[in-house]
């Protein structure tokens, strides 16, 4: 069976609609789905420079993304750094699946984890189980530097 151009001219149009139509993924699922750990990159031996990352600016904060991947066993691992003024928070308290870790490079800061405070100097380290409620302040009188590590699925 032969088709003119004008009769796929007038097909063309149908088939769209009718894909459009097929679709069962709400766009909010599909960027989800685009965000899984299945697509993360596995992580491999690289060494993180900290003068080589980008820094970003959040009012009178800084933070340095290291590095969002999975590991060979398919957990996801990701390390940023954050540089706290004086008297800031480093966000709202919140809470999510993964364990997390943040190691103190400089500063004093106090990490408030389920309403008990602790409070970390250089070369301290604080371990936030999952679903807890958490947050941290610069309580020193200069800025503090402070490293994350977390691993963990929140998709499942």
């Amino acid at each position: 069976m032969k088709y003119s151009r004008r009769d796929l001219g007038l097909l063309f149009p149908a088939l769209v609609a009718a894909g459009g139509s097929a679709q069962t993924t709400a766009p909010s699922e599909a960027a989800a789905a685009a965000n899984t750990v299945e697509k993360l990159p596995l992580i491999k031996t690289h060494a993180y420079l900290y003068n080589e990352i980008p820094v970003t600016t959040n009012g009178k904060n800084k933070s340095r993304r290291m590095f969002t991947a999975k590991t060979h066993t398919g957990f996801k691992i990701e390390s940023h750094q954050s540089d706290i003024a004086p008297g800031e928070v480093n966000h709202p308290p919140h809470q999510h699946l993964r364990e997390e870790m943040m190691l103190v490079r400089l500063g004093t800061m106090e990490l408030t984890i389920s309403g008990k405070p602790y409070r970390l100097g250089p070369g301290d380290v604080g371990v936030i189980g999952s679903n807890e409620i958490h947050n941290a302040k610069n309580v020193g009188t200069t800025r503090a530097e402070y490293f994350i590590v977390n691993i963990g699925r929140d998709d499942v």
